[in-house]
């Protein structure tokens, strides 16, 4: 299980950050890898767009689910293009946690797709942390989740073991690095 969050702990990052942390230790997940907010970025054929996060800057590493590097899967945040002004430098965005996990790495021995389980402990874990305001929205599907991102190499996008959901809501942040 790895860790990347590369940002400094300010804006809307100081909270991400704040989400990651209590998922990657509650989660109690091995072979997870647990990213920050990633950037959209131009794809090889210069035409779509794929998540992308700086594990090192300027290099970055593409954070659809790969069993070779991370074989429990991947969890990685998205922020919505409008972030607006409540009041007094305090802004509201809308993000997604998003997760792309291999059940059977996950939930060894279950006799059944764990899908459920792992929605409820995430749901909780996020409620937990009192970051996202308001009523949670859970997405799934692979077009509905990565919507706006090319996913067409993605073969086995929510077939056993794999499954691919988010948890949406909306996030308040301000860019003082005490909150």
């Amino acid at each position: 299980m790895a860790k990347y969050n590369t940002y400094p702990s300010f804006g809307i990052d100081s909270k991400i950050k704040h989400i990651q942390d209590i998922l990657s230790v509650h989660l109690g997940f091995d072979n997870v890898d647990f990213f920050g907010r990633v950037q959209k970025s131009l794809n090889k054929d210069l035409k779509t767009v794929v998540p992308e996060f700086y594990t090192e800057f300027p290099k970055k590493v593409e954070v659809y689910y790969n069993n070779k590097v991370a074989p429990g899967g991947n969890v990685f945040f998205i922020d919505g293009d409008e972030h607006t002004e409540l009041k007094g430098g305090l802004f509201e965005a809308k993000i997604k946690i998003v997760f792309m996990l291999n059940l059977e790495k996950l939930y060894q021995g279950k006799q059944y797709r764990a899908d459920s389980e792992v929605q409820e402990h995430c749901i909780k874990l996020v409620k937990k942390s009192r970051v996202l305001n308001g009523s949670l929205v859970l997405e799934k599907g692979l077009e509905n989740v990565l919507k706006g991102f090319d996913t067409k190499n993605i073969k086995l996008n929510d077939m056993q073991p794999n499954h691919i959901f988010s948890i949406n809501g909306t996030i308040n942040y301000s860019f003082s690095c005490n909150q």
